[in-house]
């Protein structure tokens, strides 16, 4: 079973587990436009590193920002259009735009993990499961209530004794000596 984000704050809560930071300029931020970082970089024709960026913007888009894209790219849900115009039809597509800043959050949310975590064509580096098991052990310990629904990762009826193991592109990780060694 795949986890899907349903609210604004499961998507923020989501960022800060894997490591996805807003890295918005202050006018950016002032034009309603939220930039965000994932901890994973990809190279192409140059060989360096970057790393992926996502920004949702006040007029409905969210884009791939990236800095190998050579311009940002639309991620919105596209329909068909048919269109009129001097009695000549044809079809066009269209973005479809997302106006309420809670549900661009989730759809960002959705579309990365979708795109990039569940995926076995993308690499979750170190940092990443790092920022898992810090996650766990602060939301198990200190704010039960704050658990994230991840069943397949975390049962919610575990305790820190129980094994938890989670399948990254094939790679079996077990949080469960991670966390009985202090990682």
């Amino acid at each position: 079973m795949k986890y899907k984000v349903t609210t604004a704050t499961e998507a923020l809560q989501v960022f800060d587990m894997l490591g996805i930071k807003n890295v918005s300029t202050r006018r950016q931020k002032k034009n309603g436009t939220q930039v965000y970082e994932l901890p994973i970089q990809q190279m192409w024709q140059t060989c360096v590193p970057k790393p992926l960026r996502f920004a949702c913007y006040k007029s409905g888009y969210i884009r791939n920002v990236s800095d190998y894209n050579s311009s940002a790219y639309q991620i919105n849900k596209t329909k068909k259009v048919e269109v009129n115009e001097y009695h000549n039809y044809y079809e066009r597509t269209e973005r479809i735009l997302i106006h309420d800043y809670d549900k661009r959050l989730v759809y960002l949310a959705n579309f990365i993990l979708k795109n990039y975590y569940q995926k076995p064509t993308y690499l979750i580096n170190d940092y990443v499961i790092k920022c898992l098991k810090e996650a766990y052990l602060r939301d198990y310990n200190n704010q039960p209530s704050n658990r994230l629904p991840f069943g397949d990762i975390v049962h919610p009826d575990s305790s820190p004794e129980d094994e938890i193991q989670l399948i990254i592109n094939g790679h079996r990780y077990n949080l469960s000596e991670a966390l009985n060694e202090g990682f």
